[in-house]
């Protein structure tokens, strides 16, 4: 499987005027998205309380263009409803096929850009190497650290930040547990940016 195209977008939405509720939108987004050539698009909604993000899209696929073509079609037909707030540009470089299966139980998304400080790329590899595996490993065996999708996702040069990182997740309370253990970790020295953070509730379609 080759590298995996990802963008993330958040919206406030405003139905005042417009002809189109809430549930009506997030099934025309979903048959949108459905007719995309790219028989491997995943578009998943979420809906959220930040005050600027009330929908959140994230979307993977096999290219930029189908990724583009999508939101031309989106903002083409719901530009009256949808103002974007937030978008972010990413690639996927060695995708879990697993992960592109919809599962249920993973009913939230959590999701934010994170940026290094210039002298982490300064480090020897096998310095790199030690401090990244710690990271890792204080996050595999936390106890909280059951039924969490991670996507490290890549932006060096081609958006504002070096990485999105994103989860799915079963449990907002777990995965809080989670990322205040790993406020521990060494590598933590190196982060200078990991925020805005987005938090949405899988949207149901009907």
């Amino acid at each position: 499987m080759g590298e995996k195209f990802v963008s993330l977008h958040c919206f406030k939405v405003n139905f005042n005027g417009a002809d189109i509720n809430k549930k009506e939108l997030i099934n025309k987004i979903s048959e949108l998205a459905a007719k995309e050539s790219d028989q491997e698009f995943i578009c998943r909604q979420y809906l959220s309380i930040k005050h600027n993000a009330d929908l959140i899209l994230f979307n993977i696929a096999d290219s930029y263009e189908t990724l583009l073509s999508f939101k031309e079609a989106l903002m083409s037909l719901f530009s009256k409803v949808l103002t974007e707030t937030y978008s972010y540009f990413s690639i996927y470089e060695h995708p879990n096929a697993n992960y592109l299966k919809e599962d249920d139980t993973l009913k939230y998304l959590v999701a934010y850009p994170v940026k290094k400080d210039p002298s982490w790329y300064l480090l020897e590899e096998n310095e790199q190497n030690r401090i990244t595996k710690d990271h890792v490993n204080l996050a595999v065996n936390d106890p909280n650290n059951k039924n969490i999708r991670s996507y490290t996702t890549y932006s060096f040069a081609i958006d504002d930040f070096e990485f999105l990182v994103l989860y799915e997740v079963d449990s907002l309370t777990k995965w809080m547990r989670v990322a205040r253990n790993l406020r521990k970790a060494e590598a933590r020295n190196w982060i200078t940016v990991e925020s805005p953070v987005f938090v949405g509730k899988k949207a149901t379609i009907v």
